[in-house]
């Protein structure tokens, strides 16, 4: 029936609209996928909408005027179709008019003349067969009108997104999210909003989404944007898996509004901190992937006599290594190299540092620092892997201990840094310089050299030298016999042949060494 009556002849037509999404600033215009959210100013005249429209009487009694019929853009106005309708002419046989979209909803509403349309709905677990729901009504339309119907749609959906947090997610490729506990059913009335039902469900995404773990990065397109219904929620969990297995999992609470977009910024920072102990300590991978290892080795305190000479710092060693969940590493981290006790040399850190020389007359020299080294084996100390160095990931050299007259060298490195005299009292000799520990020589493996004992010549006395610095290749100590001050102890070497991407710099860090482990990639 194409005509219902005539009095004006006048068509019921449509203008169409639909407000953007709530925050939806990284939401496309794409309108062809499951559940890529509408955001158009308009629907696009390429879609199609289905139209419910009750009639009044002029009385207060109500028919259908129009039952779940397409609404197309044909000749340039949206107006139902094949079948075409016209207004009455009569001013208080006014018109309620309920559309919604997509049309594949039809047989979930439910309708009765002179009431709101409901929709039963039930969302579906899975993202990729979630759609997006938009819905308009405008009540109470004078039967004479002679102009263009508004219809302005709603999203009837809150959209949820993921992201990278502040603080950094591993890098690695996202295989799955699921938000589980929150409300999959309700009944939603037209104009009215939803009734959620009384059972919840689990909800996934599965964007295949490589992210470097950079804050800010979107790990959700458009395309995997969940659309659930409006709801109050506490203490759901949202789970997060990567393609390797790994995953983690946090608590959320909030509020859903119709319409509005909610993007869950996530961050998972996994650091594991190692102070100074004296002995070992271990680490067992939580998760299988990359790890960043950072090693420092032990610094040197300066040697005293009324007054400090420089202390000496420890190397920085860092790289990173593929783990399985599970695997323990095995963790040693340096002492710092003692100041002398008057004419006692301090003692050489722990992990390797040589102690300080005696003095004869005059301050004993400081103990160089120990290396901090992380292996895949226990075996003690530094010193005792010298016949299996395959076994070492990496290690931070020790600083060399100090003389009153001259200064420390560095913890490496490729090379620990060299210690010169400052000058000697008597004998003719300008300057001495004592080389570090490198990558395939020192005074041992694993071992700074201890002072040792010079005679007095000229002078009234003699000061103690510096003890070598622990390493790769521990550092040397100057070990001759002379006049007056001497030496400082040079640093150890450090190593970064266990690792993948290493990098080493010498003179780092005072004090004790330290150790840091921290998960990078779930790649």
């Amino acid at each position: 029936m194409n005509m219902l009556v005539w009095n004006n002849n006048e068509q019921i037509n449509f203008a169409v609209s639909v407000p953007e999404w709530k925050n939806t600033d990284s939401l496309s215009s794409s309108k062809t996928s499951r559940a890529t959210p509408i955001t158009d100013a308009s629907l696009s005249t390429s879609n199609t909408f289905n139209l419910i429209a009750d009639q009044n009487d002029g009385t207060g009694n109500y028919s259908i005027l129009i039952n779940k019929e397409t609404v197309s853009f044909t000749n340039n106005i949206w107006q139902t179709t094949p079948s075409h309708y016209y207004w009455s002419g009569i001013a208080n046989k006014t018109v309620n008019f309920y559309a919604y979209y997509p049309t594949s909803i039809s047989g979930n509403i439910s309708h009765t003349a002179g009431s709101a349309p409901t929709l039963l709905y039930t969302v579906p677990p899975d993202a990729s067969n979630q759609i997006d729901i938009i819905t308009a009504i405008n009540p109470n339309i004078s039967g004479s009108t002679v102009t263009s119907t508004s219809l302005t749609f709603n999203h009837i959906f809150a959209a949820v997104k993921f992201a990278v947090g502040t603080n950094g997610l591993p890098s690695g490729t996202i295989k799955s999210i699921t938000i589980s506990g929150i409300n999959n059913s309700g009944t939603y009335t037209f104009g009215n909003g939803w009734t959620p039902g009384s059972t919840t469900s689990s909800f996934t995404v599965s964007p295949s989404t490589a992210i470097t773990g950079s804050a800010g990065a979107n790990i959700t397109s458009d395309v995997y944007t969940l659309m659930m219904i409006p709801q109050v929620f506490s203490n759901a969990i949202v789970s997060l898996v990567y393609n390797n297995g790994t995953a983690f999992s946090t608590t959320i609470s909030g509020t859903w509004n119709a319409g509005g977009v909610y993007t869950y910024n996530l961050s998972k920072t996994i650091i594991y901190n190692y102070d100074y102990t004296g002995g070992l300590q271990i680490f067992t991978a939580p998760y299988t992937g990359t790890y960043k290892l950072e090693t420092w080795g032990g610094g040197s305190n300066g040697a005293y006599s009324g007054g400090f000479s420089s202390i000496g710092l420890g190397g920085y060693a860092v790289g990173t290594i593929y783990i399985a969940s599970g695997t323990k590493l095995y963790i040693y981290i340096g002492g710092v190299g003692k100041t002398n006790n008057g004419l006692t040399g301090g003692a050489g850190g722990y992990n390797g540092g040589g102690n300080g020389e005696n003095g004869t007359s005059y301050a004993g020299g400081s103990g160089g620092g120990g290396a901090t080294h992380i292996a895949i084996t226990d075996r003690g100390v530094l010193n005792n892997y010298s016949s299996y160095k395959n076994e070492l990931l990496i290690i931070a050299g020790g600083a060399g201990g100090s003389a009153i007259n001259s200064n420390a060298g560095t913890g490496g490195g490729l090379t620990g840094g060299s210690a010169a005299t400052a000058g000697w009292s008597s004998g003719g000799v300008a300057s001495i310089t004592i080389n570090g520990g490198t990558q395939n020589s020192g005074y041992l493996f694993g071992k700074g050299q201890d002072g040792g004992t010079k005679s007095v010549g000229g002078m009234a006395g003699a000061e103690g030298n510096g003890g070598g610095g622990g390493g790769w290749y521990g550092g040397f100590s100057y070990t001759g016999s002379g006049d007056g001050s001497c030496c400082g102890g040079s640093g150890g070497s450090g190593y970064i042949g266990g690792v993948s991407g290493g990098s080493m710099q010498n003179g780092v860090r005072s004090g004790n060494g330290y150790a840091r482990i921290t998960f990078v990639s779930a790649n």
